[in-house]
C-alpha cells in the first residue's frame, strides 16, 4: 500500500512537473517572439506581424507615454505613415488595422483619462465610416473598462499568444504588413509579378451612394478631445483607378460635402486621394493593392502634412466645397484623357484577378 502511494505521488508529481515545463516553455516561446510587444518585439527574425494591433499598440505605447507629444489615429494605410518623419515631434502610431473613429474615441478617452496632452494629432480620415452601415467598435475590454494592460503573465500563458507565435515562425502572417526591429510598420518585399493590377477596377461596396454625412460628427469630436493640440487631418494616398471608379457613383458628390464638414473642424486638412503621379503608379514596390502604400511612398506625405502645403494633394481649408469638387473634376478628366472609364456595370459580373487572402480593408 505504501508502495503504490509512493508510484501515484511520484507519477502525480511527474505530471505537474511536465505541464509546468510546458508552460514554461510557452512563455519563453512567447517572449522570444514577443507577438504583442511587452519586451523587445521578435528577437529571433525581427519580423513582427500585426496580429493585435488594438492590444500590442497599447502594451508599447503605455510605460513610455510621457516620451510622446503626438499620436496618429487611422487604419492600418495611417500604420505606414513614418511617425518617425514628424520634425519637431515625438509621435507615437497609434493607427490599426481596419481601424473606426469609434475605436478611436475609445483610445482618446483611454489616453486622456492618464494624462496625455498632445501637442499634435494626425487623424487619417476613413471613407468606409462614413458609408454604408455602422460597424461596432472592437476594443479589448480594458480600454473600455479604463483598467491597466493586461499582464505579460496574463497574455503570453495563453494559447492565443502561442498560435501568434507559431504563425511568426512559419511565417504565416495576417496581412500584408509587418513590423521592423523598431517598430515601424512596412509593407512585404513582393515580385514584380505580384504587383498591383488596377484595372478592372471593383466599384466600392456597400453601395457608395449610401452615405451618410452625420457620421462625420464622430471626427469632430475625436479632435475635440485635445482641445489644445494641434490637428491635422488626412485622406491617404489611393489608386487613381479606385478613386476614378469611385467619383462615377452616384454617392462621390454627397462623400465630398461630408469630408468638407469634417475639415471644418480640423486646423489642416490634406487629401492625397486625387489621381497623382504617385497614385498613378503600379509598382509593386508602392503599393500591393491601390490602398495601403509603402512607408517610402508616405514620406513625403508625413512632409506635407507638417509643411501644411502640397504639390499634388488638394487643401480643403484653402478651397471650399464647389473648388474642390472642380480640382477632383480636372484630374479625373486628365486621367480618362489617357485611361478607359471602368465599367461599373460589367464590374459586377466580371471576375477580377483575386487578390491574396490576407488582404486588409481600409
Amino acid at each position: 500500500m505504501a508502495r503504490s502511494r509512493r508510484r501515484l505521488r511520484s507519477f502525480i508529481l511527474g505530471v505537474i512537473a511536465s505541464a509546468g515545463l510546458v508552460v514554461f516553455g510557452c512563455f519563453v516561446l512567447n517572449c522570444l517572439i514577443d507577438p504583442l510587444w511587452y519586451l523587445r518585439g521578435n528577437v529571433v527574425s525581427g519580423i513582427n506581424y500585426p496580429f493585435n494591433e488594438r492590444l500590442s499598440k497599447m502594451v508599447r505605447l503605455l510605460p513610455r507615454l510621457q516620451d510622446y507629444d503626438c499620436v496618429i489615429f487611422g487604419t492600418s494605410r495611417a500604420t505606414l505613415l513614418p511617425e518617425d518623419q514628424a520634425k519637431g515631434y515625438r509621435c507615437y502610431n497609434l493607427a490599426i488595422s481596419d481601424g473606426q473613429v469609434s475605436e478611436h474615441l475609445l483610445l482618446a478617452d483611454y489616453l486622456r483619462q492618464r494624462g496625455f496632452a498632445p501637442k499634435l494629432i494626425i487623424v487619417e480620415i476613413k471613407r468606409t465610416d462614413l458609408i454604408g452601415p455602422p460597424l461596432p467598435p472592437d476594443m479589448p475590454d480594458f480600454i473600455r473598462t479604463g483598467d491597466a494592460v493586461p499582464s505579460i503573465l496574463a497574455s503570453y500563458l495563453t494559447l492565443d499568444a502561442m498560435d501568434f507565435s507559431i504563425r511568426t515562425l512559419r511565417g504565416d502572417a495576417p496581412h500584408h504588413r509587418y513590423y521592423d526591429p523598431e517598430f515601424r510598420a512596412r509593407l512585404e518585399v513582393r515580385s514584380k509579378k505580384r504587383y498591383y493590377n488596377p484595372a478592372p477596377t471593383v466599384a466600392p461596396t456597400p453601395p457608395p451612394n449610401d452615405v451618410h454625412a452625420e457620421r462625420g460628427a464622430l471626427y469632430r469630436q475625436l479632435r475635440a478631445k485635445f482641445p489644445a493640440a494641434r490637428a491635422i487631418g488626412f485622406i491617404p494616398l489611393e489608386s487613381a483607378w479606385r478613386m476614378a471608379a469611385f467619383s462615377l457613383t452616384g454617392g462621390f458628390d454627397a462623400y465630398l460635402a461630408a469630408v468638407a464638414d469634417i475639415a471644418q473642424s480640423y486646423d489642416e486638412f490634406l487629401d492625397f486621394s486625387p489621381p497623382s503621379q504617385t497614385t498613378l503608379s503600379k509598382s509593386p514596390k508602392e503599393t500591393y493593392d491601390g490602398l495601403h502604400y509603402s512607408r517610402e511612398a508616405n514620406v513625403q506625405v508625413m512632409a506635407d502634412l507638417l509643411a501644411n502645403r502640397s504639390d499634388t494633394a488638394i487643401d480643403w481649408k484653402r478651397e471650399d466645397r464647389q473648388a474642390v469638387a472642380a480640382l477632383f473634376q480636372r484630374r479625373f478628366t486628365e486621367f480618362f484623357a489617357t485611361t478607359a472609364k471602368p465599367d461599373l456595370t460589367a464590374q459586377s459580373t466580371e471576375k477580377q484577378k483575386p487578390h491574396p487572402p490576407r488582404d486588409e480593408s481600409d
